[in-house]
């Protein structure tokens, strides 16, 4: 006969989960906020006003709403003009929307993978459940799930203040454009970076 866990062991399983939806919570809100101030970067670039944000939230989807933000990029680079009063636009843009394409990835990995909890060194941890082949799951297997969340959150904000810089530069004149931002580190235990290494160059 199959044991019914205890309402303490249930109580502990619950607190133990809840730095896990805070921080997935935080990373949802930090990525949303990133990609409404690039609504506001394409209305900018493109001059289009309220009309470029009604545009923008027609798409259905992240990465095409981004895919408008390079064509008015590119439309942009036409005017000749335009290019030498933001000679740093092409490549900060473009840094942007590489960064925040990267970073989409792994937001996703957060959002769509499931996690359970299990027990390393005596302790309780967050960790993917891989069980079944998830393929994001397998994509967070070996790395330290709340450390790996607030990068994400981290970069994400660091994307949004730049992405709010570059449209007050080219809405204003008397703003000098900003320089481009460093990404935060991955902050990990340095045991466990031994044991499993990062790949793609984070």
């Amino acid at each position: 006969m199959v044991k019914l866990p205890t309402e303490e062991e249930v109580s502990i399983w619950v607190k133990a989960f809840e730095p896990y939806y805070a921080a997935l919570g935080r990373t949802a809100h930090a990525w949303n906020h990133l990609q409404e101030e690039l609504a506001q970067l394409f209305s900018d670039l493109s001059r289009t006003d309220n009309l470029g944000l009604a545009l923008w939230h027609t798409v259905k989807n992240d990465r095409g709403q981004r895919d408008l933000l390079e064509t008015a990029l590119n439309s942009a680079l036409e005017d000749e003009d335009w290019t030498k009063k933001f000679p740093k636009a092409k490549n900060d843009i473009t840094w942007l929307l590489r960064e925040t394409n990267k970073l989409a990835d792994r937001r996703n990995d957060a959002i769509h993978a499931p996690c359970t909890m299990g027990v390393k060194t005596g302790q309780l941890e967050i960790m993917p459940f891989s069980f079944y082949g998830n393929p994001r799951a397998k994509k967070l297997l070996g790395k330290q799930i709340l450390n790996e969340f607030k990068w994400y959150e981290g970069c994400a904000d660091t994307l949004r203040l730049f992405s709010v810089s570059l449209a007050a530069a080219l809405r204003n004149d008397r703003i000098t454009w900003p320089d481009r931002p460093h990404l935060p580190a991955l902050q990990q235990d340095p045991i466990r970076a031994k044991l499993h290494p990062r790949s793609e160059g984070k």
